[in-house]
């Protein structure tokens, strides 16, 4: 960083593992946030659905999924019966991909006013995120019971 006093700069990013701060500037354009998105709610895909599905030519969805992968949010994998076949890798969330998406549900919105009449589909992000039930039993009340209608996607498990 030019023009600040290093020392300074380098005390307060000391405060935050680098790797946190790689995770969050991986998610710096709106082409990264939206692949992080649905490989968190649809759970993995193969690298030609990615471009597919958003109509990127390859070398995007690359820069886009290198970005997501060196920030270690997102895995490149590739199945036993498929090595070799380039066609075949695939992108799934990682552990802390999908702890970072349920966190930011968990902090990021504002409790809102009560509400009278909960909607009973309103899905437990966050309890999804860790393999707990998505939706509460009926005639419990569920964890967000206290919030406006926040529509929450479903996350699949990775």
């Amino acid at each position: 960083m030019r023009g600040i006093n290093q020392g300074v700069a380098d005390r307060y990013l000391g405060m935050v593992p680098l790797e946190v701060r790689e995770a969050v500037s991986a998610l710096s354009d709106d082409l990264r946030w939206a692949v992080y998105i649905a490989l968190a709610t649809e759970g993995e895909k193969y690298f030609t659905e990615l471009k597919e599905e958003f109509g990127a030519n390859p070398n995007t969805m690359t820069t886009a999924l290198k970005a997501l992968v060196g920030g270690g949010l997102v895995a490149r994998q590739v199945r036993t019966g498929d090595v070799g076949d380039r066609r075949k890798i695939y992108y799934a969330l990682t552990p802390a991909g999908s702890r970072l998406f349920a966190a930011l549900y968990d902090v990021a919105l504002p409790p809102r006013r009560p509400t009278r009449d909960p909607e009973p589909s309103r899905v437990d992000l966050a309890g999804t995120a860790r393999g707990a039930v998505a939706e509460p039993a009926a005639g419990t009340r569920g964890r967000y019971d206290h919030y406006d209608s926040v529509p929450r996607p479903d996350m699949k498990r990775c």
